[in-house]
Parts: C-alpha cells; sequence; structure tokens
C-alpha cells in the first residue's frame, strides 16, 4: 500500500505486524487480513494527521500479518531494513516497541545502533517513544526496559500456553484449530468432536478397503476415479474456516493422505494430543516421539470401531518390520510438472510421481521414468562440470606458487613481534632520557610505518594460505567422484540441490556447488 503525496522528498515508513498467536489472526474465508492489522494501521495514520510535520510526506507501509515478534526474518521486515540500508527511508513508525520486535536484545541494536547511524528517526506511538527527543539520560533505560518486559511477555504468554494445552490434552479436550476430516467441531463445546457424517462415510470406506487388502495407491486411484474430493477440497467446498488461498482447487487425493487416515486413532474415538510441539518461543515446529503423545480414550464418537482401526493397523507391520533401520532418505529428484517429489518404484527401476498415478486429471498422470536413465544423465552433467569449471594445471601452479605461504605466515608473525619488543625499548629509552620527546616520536611512527606494511603482508599470506587450503579440498572432493561410475546417495546430497523431472528426455538440475 502506497499513498502519494506532493512532498516526495521525506518517507515514513509504517510498519505494522500481528502475531499469529493472536486470537484476531484466524483468517476466515475472504477475510484478507485480520481488524488488528486494521486498528494498527487507523492509530498510525491519526497520528500522522495530528502531526503537521508529517503533512505532504511520502508514506510506504509494511505489514507482516501471522508473525511472531521473537524472529526478525520476517519478509515485509526484511523489506524495510532493506529501503533503510539503501537510504529510502527517513521515519519508521510503529504502534509500539512489540510491534516492531518482542527479542530486547535485537531491538535494541537497532533502537540503539542501526537507526542512529543511518539517520532513521524511530517512533513507537503508544510508547511515547521518538527517537528524535532521544538524548535524555533515561530514555535508553526506558526503552530497554519496555523491550525487556516485552521479551518476558512472550517467554511468559509461551510457557502458560504450553501448561493449557497439556491441560487440555489431559483431559481429553479438542485443542486444534481445525477438526480432523471426518469431524466437526461441536456447536456447543468448540473443544469437542463431532461427526461429519458426509466426509465419515469416506473414512469408512477408506478403512474397508484397508483391511480388504487394497494398498494405499489402489484406495487413492478409486476415490480420484469416483471424483471424491480430496480433504482439502472438501473443507473449501465447505468454507471450513481455513486459509485455503494457497490451496489448489483441483487438489486430488494422494496416498500420504490416505495413509494418515488410517493411522489416526483419532477415528476409533480416542483423543491423542501433543504430536508436535513448538522449540521455543520462536516457534519451529518439530514431532514428538509417540512415547510422549498423551492418549485419552473414548473421548468422542469413532468413525470406525477399534476393532476395525486394529485391523487397519495389523496391514501395516509386515511393512514396516521389513524396512532398514538406517536410510539415507535425502531425495532430489521431483516431479517438474506438479513439484512433488518423486518417488522409487519397489525394485527401485522407476522414478514414479505418487500424485500423477492416482490423479487422472494432473498432467503428469502415470509419470514413470527410468531411475538409472535419469541418475545416469545427472552423473553425466556432474562430471561435465568438474572438468569445465576446474582446471588441473591451473590449481597445481597455484599450489605450488602458494606453497611458502604458510611459512611466510610465521616469519611476518616475528616480525610484528620483534617491532613489538622494539616499541618498548624505545619507550624505556625515552623514560631513560636517552632519546627527546621528538626523536621518540620519530622513532614511534617508524616502527608503526613498519607495522602496518607487515601486517599487509600476514593478510595476504593467510589469505593464500586459506585458498590453499580450499583448492586442496575442492580437488579432493572431485578427485574422490569424478570417476564415479553411478550417482550415489552420497553425491546427490552433497552436489544435487533439486532435480526436476518433465518426462524421460528433459530434465532441469540445480546444483549445491556453492555450498560445497
Amino acid at each position: 500500500m502506497m499513498i502519494q503525496n506532493k512532498n516526495e522528498e521525506y518517507v515514513i515508513a509504517l510498519y505494522i505486524r500481528l502475531s499469529k498467536e493472536d486470537e484476531d489472526v484466524g483468517i476466515r474465508y475472504g477475510k484478507e487480513e485480520s481488524n488488528s492489522i486494521s486498528n494498527q494501521r487507523m492509530l498510525i495514520y491519526d497520528f500522522i494527521r495530528q502531526h503537521s510535520e508529517f503533512q505532504g510526506c511520502r508514506i510506504i507501509e509494511k505489514c507482516d500479518d501471522g508473525f511472531t515478534g521473537k524472529r526478525f526474518d520476517r519478509p515485509a521486515f526484511t523489506e524495510l531494513i532493506d529501503l533503510a540500508k539503501k537510504g529510502r527511508i527517513d521515519c519508521i513508525i510503529v504502534k509500539d516497541l512489540s510491534r516492531f520486535g518482542r527479542d530486547y536484545i535485537e531491538l535494541g541494536d537497532y533502537l540503539e545502533q542501526l537507526f542512529p547511524f543511518l539517520g532513521i528517526r524511530f517512533i513507537a506511538v503508544n510508547d511515547h517513544y521518538d527517537s528524535k527527543d532521544g538524548g535524555q539520560e533515561t530514555a535508553g533505560l526506558e526503552v530497554a526496559f519496555k523491550n525487556f518486559i516485552y521479551d518476558f511477555y512472550s517467554r511468559d504468554t509461551s510457557k502458560k500456553i504450553r501448561n493449557v494445552r497439556k491441560k487440555m490434552a489431559q483431559s481429553g479436550q479438542f485443542a486444534s484449530a481445525n477438526a480432523p476430516y471426518g469431524y466437526q467441531k461441536s456447536a456447543e463445546d468448540k473443544h469437542k468432536l463431532v461427526v461429519d457424517e458426509e466426509a465419515a462415510q469416506v473414512v469408512r470406506e477408506i478403512f474397508q478397503m484397508k483391511i480388504a487388502g487394497r494398498s494405499a495407491k489402489k484406495i487413492t486411484e478409486n476415490l480420484n476415479a469416483r471424483q471424491i474430493p480430496s480433504p482439502a477440497q472438501y473443507a473449501l467446498n465447505h468454507k471450513r474456516g481455513m486459509d485455503w488461498r494457497k490451496v489448489n482447487e483441483k487438489t486430488a487425493w494422494d496416498a500420504t493422505k490416505v495413509v494418515a487416515i488410517l493411522k489416526d486413532e483419532r477415528y476409533a474415538g480416542n483423543m491423542v494430543s501433543l504430536r508436535r510441539t513448538l522449540k521455543g518461543i520462536y516457534g519451529k515446529d518439530t514431532p514428538m516421539d509417540s512415547s510422549d503423545w498423551i492418549r485419552v480414550e473414548g473421548t468422542h464418537e469413532g468413525i470406525v470401531s477399534i476393532e476395525d482401526f486394529q485391523k487397519a493397523q495389523a496391514t501395516f507391520l509386515k511393512y514396516e518390520k521389513s524396512q532398514p533401520s538406517t536410510i539415507n532418505r535425502y531425495n532430489a529428484f521431483v516431479c517438474g510438472h506438479c513439484g512433488r517429489k518423486l518417488s522409487y518404484s519397489k525394485d527401485r527401476k522407476k522414478l514414479i510421481c505418487r500424485y500423477g498415478e492416482s490423479n487422472p486429471n494432473a498432467s503428469c498422470y502415470k509419470a514413470a521414468y527410468s531411475a538409472e536413465k535419469i541418475r545416469g544423465a545427472v552423473l553425466e552433467a556432474l562430471k561435465w562440470h568438474f572438468e569445465q569449471f576446474i582446471d588441473w594445471e591451473k590449481m597445481q601452479e597455484r599450489l605450488e606458487k602458494n606453497v611458502h605461504a604458510e611459512q611466510d605466515s610465521q616469519d611476518y608473525e616475528k616480525v610484528l613481534e620483534q617491532i613489538e619488543n622494539g616499541k618498548i625499548i624505545l619507550y624505556e629509552k625515552y623514560k631513560d632520557g636517552q632519546l627527546d620527546r621528538d626523536e621518540f616520536v620519530a622513532g614511534r611512527n617508524e616502527l608503526n610505518a613498519q607495522a602496518v606494511e607487515i601486517q599487509e603482508k600476514l593478510k595476504e599470506a593467510a589469505l593464500r594460505q586459506e585458498g590453499n587450503d580450499e583448492v586442496k579440498r575442492i580437488g579432493e572432493i572431485v578427485r574422490k567422484y569424478r570417476e564415479a561410475k553411478e550417482l550415489t546417495k552420497a553425491m546427490e546430497e552433497m552436489f544435487v540441490e533439486r532435480v526436476e523431472v518433465y518426462d524421460g528426455e528433459y530434465i532441469k538440475v540445480k546444483w549445491k556447488f556453492k555450498k560445497v
């Protein structure tokens, strides 16, 4: 959002943020942003209108809706700081300091170091803070104290939320934002699940087909052939209060979703909670070990019986026990049409798009490629890069030229030590009266000049040594793999970022060379 005014010389940036933990951030169907965002915007614009010094200024707005204040890698915030560093902003206005960030240490760095250095005025309206009025002895302390309180508030709130969620889980209450497919949240009690009969019938069919011996792949094909809406499509069709703006309206069933339903004990009437957790207040979502899940039986009506649920689980046991205990799961191969990861066939001879395999409407329907041919093409491309980008003769010349870099560094360090000792001797002579002040200053300046010259040579030697180490490292890696007969998993993980497969003849490779 941008408002053009007559005077574009002075630029004011409005920064608005709402945390994903705030109650009003839940995006309902057709709703673009939360009311709190609108309230912050209204408050700041009222502040600008009340101050004549801002009249005629150009105003830009940066908004992060649904981002925690404990992290500073928010998209709009990053754009704001980039503009500030480029000198395109003169003033930043926020509702209060907590909207800018809740990490008081990093926030202090911005207020006390970066913005003053860039000459940017910072205003927090509700905190009555304006850096233009700085210079008061208590201002820095007041801001630091408020920042500390915000940080403490974040940590305290996070702890309280965890405790509440744990108590709800122990009592068998449902605490997620959206009910699992086949259920709805009760109108009388949002923490209780009730059966959604239309979707529940599909869930029962999935369990019956699995018990009858069908694979997840065959079940997926059956559902898609009958054009039964996928869980995402079903929620979109029924406007279930989720943010489905990012979901393709033609989403289909896939085997992963079928397996997830078959393994979810909630369909048998038992509540299983805290299967995932946020690591600290920075919000990294990680799975919990199954032994730490909280399980409460009989909390709601089951869509399938306990007996049928257990029968379905029994069909997975043989497959799971046959898997090796350690597997390199790195997979750089993706479908160029739908962007999903490609899987290997049981005999490892084919790369298959599981989504297209069971979705007749997909561009990658029944897509299957020769794994040997695709991996072989990637290997040949990798070897070509080895030969094109590494000149072995020049590499050897560089190593020979810089062979004495380490010895040079040691020699320069000794010379610097001698210069420092010379300064001490010079000062002692001055104190003993053997040199007058002019002689002492002249001698000291001469030694300082020598030290600067040697330090530059030391830096050059260090860079040569560092370059040698890097050349040797790259050389060792390439020598190890340049004669490889096949693309191993280790090579794939080290060199290949992503391989987009469009058909058996056309692939697109993104390399990791900068990281190697």
